[in-house]
């Protein structure tokens, strides 16, 4: 798509969810959003989760765009990986809840959510990230067995795996 979004493209069923979606990204580039993604994330991953699937497709681009850019972007304290974390946390949260109904999805916002997984995979299969939660187990004393591989890792790669699993389920015929 390489106009924007209609308002119908981001509100489809007329829901809260997709109204407040239009009110924050109706009419707006992806390099405005993009750039509203660094203050407000939070409250924008929401609307993503939410909109219609032409508009999610749109605007996922902005999103995707935003965590790479988390990823060399350090937070106010220097720290590169709690920011990405946060991230990557509300993009779980995304495609969850897009997964929900996938059955109401295009091509092209599944193939967004594909690119948005891949982006999650690659970071959580990272020896970076591995070197992360290493030193988040040690911090918090965790037994030495669990250091390699604390919990909390293999947990995002197993929720990796199952929303991979089921997005390969959706077929467009």
């Amino acid at each position: 798509m390489s106009s924007l979004p209609r308002k119908e493209d981001i509100n489809v069923y007329d829901t809260l969810d997709e109204r407040s979606a239009v009110k924050n990204f109706y009419g707006k580039t992806l390099e405005e959003i993009y750039e509203r993604l660094f203050d407000e994330y939070q409250s924008l991953q929401e609307d993503l989760a939410f909109m219609g699937p032409v508009g999610f497709a749109y605007y996922a681009q902005a999103w995707e765009r935003f965590c790479r850019a988390c990823a060399e972007r350090p937070d106010d304290d220097g720290n590169k990986m709690w920011t990405l974390e946060s991230v990557l946390e509300w993009t779980q949260c995304i495609i969850s809840i897009r997964c929900i109904s996938l059955d109401t999805e295009t091509p092209e916002s599944v193939a967004a959510m594909h690119r948005m997984l891949a982006f999650w995979e690659e970071y959580y299969n990272s020896e970076a990230c591995r070197q992360y939660y290493a030193e988040q187990a040690r911090r918090y004393g965790y037994a030495e067995s669990l250091i390699d591989m604390p919990p909390e890792l293999l947990e995002m790669r197993e929720e990796c795996a199952r929303l991979r699993a089921k997005l390969k389920q959706q077929s467009f015929s």
